[in-house]
């Protein structure tokens, strides 16, 4: 995992938390997959997992990255004498070994969901005091990825809920079965600490609305560092068009952000019913490909600020490439039209200040063309939450 200077020893609300490490293998580059909890929520079965699946499979995207099939909250239904948690015998009446093993079959992944309090969010058993029992229970099933919520633990203490993530991360390293550890602890004070407790951590509250998208993109401006191969910052699900009313525009925006924020690509709308614009944007391979990236730098934002803000109300994020191109996201979220520039020192946080740049647009698969200084590039972008996305390739030295 990469260990900025900054992280080594991080003073945050009065407490310093040395960078221990994961240490697992995984997370080198973002999880992709997909989520049960927006299609699902409490309803969800065996054979809607294996459904959804299968629908990775069938829609071409399992080739492509995406291969989490995670199982959010509701499976659990109590536990047994000896503490070993058991699933809800009704919609899960095959166990969760069976089911891991079928999208094992598939050549998938398989992932769980937990609470670090003694209840999860929909009130079924969490792991607190139970910790060891449950990492050994899940290695024994075969699962792969472990999301851990924080709903009833009746500790909103920074450095309580770091012990209680660091307990169940040393559990889960105890079993000898590589896990990765999604911490779902919905506040932006877990980034400094996160690379030394999971693969991955949530750095607000769910996303419902493009509102909430927007505060997740405000909240992640400062945490870039705290990102690299191993440990995330996670802004939430991509949640589409299928049941929070973003347009089809801002779905394909949360996208090229994601992708220039590194996030994890976690599908959080409808698999089995998806529209083809929605499989167009999750399809993406060159957006892919910015999230991928080796190389693992967070994008930063180069021009604008709060999105909230009428005026700018928009911004433009990069991020280096390992190829040593840029991928830039111009969001206009302006409720008219804008025209999103560029400018010389725009270019020059990205090391651009002489040359000429061959540019890209990802979303058209087509070369725009070349530029030169002085470094200005304008789009139109369309209103509210609309976004351009491209590559910036030095071609060319000025000698």
């Amino acid at each position: 995992m990469r260990t900025h200077p900054t992280a080594m020893l991080v003073l945050f609300l009065g407490l310093v938390f040395p960078t221990l490490g994961l240490n697992n293998g995984l997370g080198r580059t973002p999880a992709m997959g997909y989520n049960t909890w927006n299609d699902y929520q409490c309803n969800v079965t065996e054979g809607d997992d294996k459904n959804c699946a299968n629908a990775l499979i069938d829609l071409g995207l399992a080739q492509l990255g995406y291969q989490y099939v995670n199982l959010d909250d509701c499976w659990a239904w109590g536990r047994y004498p000896n503490g070993t948690i058991y699933p809800d015998p009704t919609t899960f009446p095959s166990g969760i070994a069976s089911l891991a093993a079928y999208v094992h079959s598939l050549g998938l992944k398989f992932g769980i969901y937990t609470d670090r309090g003694y209840e999860t969010c929909a009130k079924r058993p969490g792991s607190k005091n139970y910790e060891q029992i449950d990492a050994d229970t899940y290695a024994s099933w075969g699962v792969d990825y472990l999301k851990e919520d924080s709903c009833y633990s009746f500790s909103r203490d920074p450095e309580l809920a770091m012990q209680e993530y660091a307990l169940m991360r040393d559990c889960l390293n105890s079993t000898g079965r590589p896990i990765y550890f999604s911490l779902c602890g919905w506040h932006r004070w877990y980034a400094p600490k996160g690379e030394s407790l999971g693969n991955s951590w949530r750095i607000a509250t769910d996303d419902t609305d493009w509102s909430s998208v927007l505060t997740s993109i405000n909240y992640n401006a400062n945490l870039s560092e705290f990102a690299g191969p191993g440990g995330w910052n996670d802004p939430d699900m991509l949640i589409g068009t299928g049941y929070f009313n973003l347009t089809n525009p801002q779905s394909r925006t949360q996208f090229s952000m994601w992708a220039v924020m590194a996030a994890p690509l976690l599908i959080g709308s409808n698999l089995l019913n998806m529209s083809s614009y929605e499989l167009e944007t999750l399809s993406n391979t060159e957006v892919i490909a910015v999230d991928q990236d080796p190389m693992g730098i967070q994008g930063i934002r180069l021009v604008g600020g709060d999105l909230f803000a009428a005026i700018p109300g928009s911004n433009i994020w990069g991020r280096p490439l390992q190829n040593g191109a840029w991928a830039v996201c111009f969001l206009n979220n302006q409720p008219t039209n804008a025209t999103l520039t560029c400018d010389q020192s725009c270019f020059a946080k990205m090391g651009f200040t002489s040359g000429t740049l061959a540019v890209r647009d990802l979303w058209a698969h087509e070369q725009v063309g070349f530029i030169t200084p002085p470094f200005t590039y304008g789009t139109l972008v369309p209103a509210q939450g609309a976004s351009a996305m491209l590559t910036f390739t030095l071609v060319s030295t000025d000698i």
